[in-house]
């Protein structure tokens, strides 16, 4: 209880970082009209699925697989494979978000700096729409991220 009580801000204003980048990310996912590439990468994604030797279908085009890895498995759990996509570019996004909270706080050790860049990153109108498009480029931001502030890291220790 009384680690509760030390860090009730911090977990109040991290539950609302989560809850509004929900909120903006689940919000009417399905309404925006289905783009070319999110339909090429889902058709990917049910190939690979239901043939074990298409598993790399995406280096045909040039793309490494692992959007097309994680959609297959997110579509185990979701009957839409749209929204299935979708929600791999939300599940990225979210793991977006607390690496930047990571960077900023660790580059400017200052844990209000990481919270104001997490809500950045909330209202960016760029993350806004493709955290909510099946696209590889939630998935590449996720993992950028979190190299940048694992490098960060290596240099600092």
């Amino acid at each position: 209880m009384a680690f509760i009580k030390r860090y009730l801000n911090e977990i109040l204003l991290s539950l609302g970082l989560f809850i509004a980048y929900f909120v903006t990310r689940l919000y009417n996912i399905m309404s925006l009209p289905l783009f070319t590439d999110e339909a090429i990468y889902t058709r990917w994604s049910q190939i690979a699925r239901y043939d074990a030797n298409w598993r790399f279908i995406s280096l045909t085009d040039g793309k490494q697989p692992s959007f097309v890895w994680v959609d297959m498995v997110m579509m185990r759990f979701v009957s839409d494979p749209l929204l299935a996509g979708r929600l791999v570019s939300v599940l990225a996004g979210i793991l977006t978000l607390v690496g930047i909270y990571f960077l900023a706080s660790e580059i400017f050790k200052n844990k209000k700096i990481g919270y104001l860049a997490a809500l950045v990153y909330v209202i960016y109108p760029f993350s806004l729409v493709y955290d909510r498009m099946a696209l590889y480029e939630s998935l590449v931001s996720a993992a950028t991220v979190w190299a940048l502030y694992l490098e960060v890291l290596l240099v600092r220790r």
